[in-house]
């Protein structure tokens, strides 16, 4: 579910005043910001139940992080489920509704969410651990983009791939397009401003292009770990003769649902 902009950019706004509250330099560490808070919270194992929890009790407040599958406490995955709980704590609608005594629904890490609650905590998550600022800072470092600038920036902020490829387009570093795909159909896709192509082959359908790195894989369940060179024709239509027109594809291979996610630029 999508936030309007006016809310993104209140969500921003907070999630930046946070960051540089409490952690002006370096990495964002969500158990401090949690601790400085007031806010109690515990590592453990709950199987499937959920990823992270934000629980109030007569005004108190209390983060249950799932480590089931997880080795370490630093790993991304948490880390994001911590400060989107904290999102919950920050917010003050959210904040309040617990107070109240109504319930947040239990938060699962996801690449989509359809819930505008969680979709808004996840916006405040990306913001908190990739500040604008800083991230910019970062990404431009790197003149020319590769995949490598993703990876790197990824191990900068400990946040996920997926996480930090959503963010990289925000910032508009660079023109880029991630397109996610489920069982041979593109669900959806996200580009910078200058990404120069919008029309997918097969736009009306959604049907993913056969010919494509993502194709690969749905339809003969190849999975490359390399960036390939495409033709743009492969994956666009265009008004203008594209042929010859050369892009770069990289994919990620999610362990759930029979996804792909692909990253494309300009070669």
């Amino acid at each position: 579910m999508e936030i309007n902009e006016y809310r993104k950019k209140e969500l921003a706004n907070l999630a930046e005043f946070i960051s540089t509250d409490y952690c002006p330099t370096g990495k964002i560490l969500p158990e401090f910001i949690a601790e400085q808070s007031g806010i109690t919270y515990n590592y453990g194992e709950y199987g499937d139940c959920f990823d992270g929890l934000l629980e109030h009790d007569s005004g108190d407040f209390h983060v249950y992080l799932n480590t089931q599958s997880i080795l370490s406490s630093d790993n991304n995955r948490l880390r994001f489920s911590f400060a989107h709980e904290l999102g919950h704590y920050f917010i003050d609608d959210h904040r309040n509704a617990l107070m109240k005594g109504k319930s947040l629904h239990k938060s699962y890490y996801r690449f989509l969410r359809k819930n505008l609650v969680e979709t808004e905590a996840d916006y405040f998550a990306s913001n908190l651990l990739m500040p604008i600022g800083r991230f910019k800072k970062c990404a431009q470092q790197n003149r020319k983009f590769d995949f490598s600038v993703i990876e790197y920036l990824s191990k900068e902020f400990g946040t996920s791939l997926s996480a930090t490829l959503l963010r990289f387009i925000e910032v508009n570093t660079y023109p880029i397009m991630v397109v996610f795909s489920k069982s041979n159909t593109i669900e959806r896709y996200w580009s910078s401003v200058d990404f120069p192509f919008k029309y997918f082959l097969e736009h009306s359908s959604k049907r993913l292009p056969p010919l494509t790195v993502a194709g690969d894989y749905f339809n003969h369940g190849i999975k490359c770990e390399d960036t390939e060179s495409v033709d743009a024709s492969e994956w666009f239509s265009s008004y203008s003769d594209i042929r010859g027109v050369k892009l770069y594809e990289k994919c990620i291979y999610p362990t759930f649902n029979n996804t792909v996610i692909s990253v494309i630029w300009l070669n």
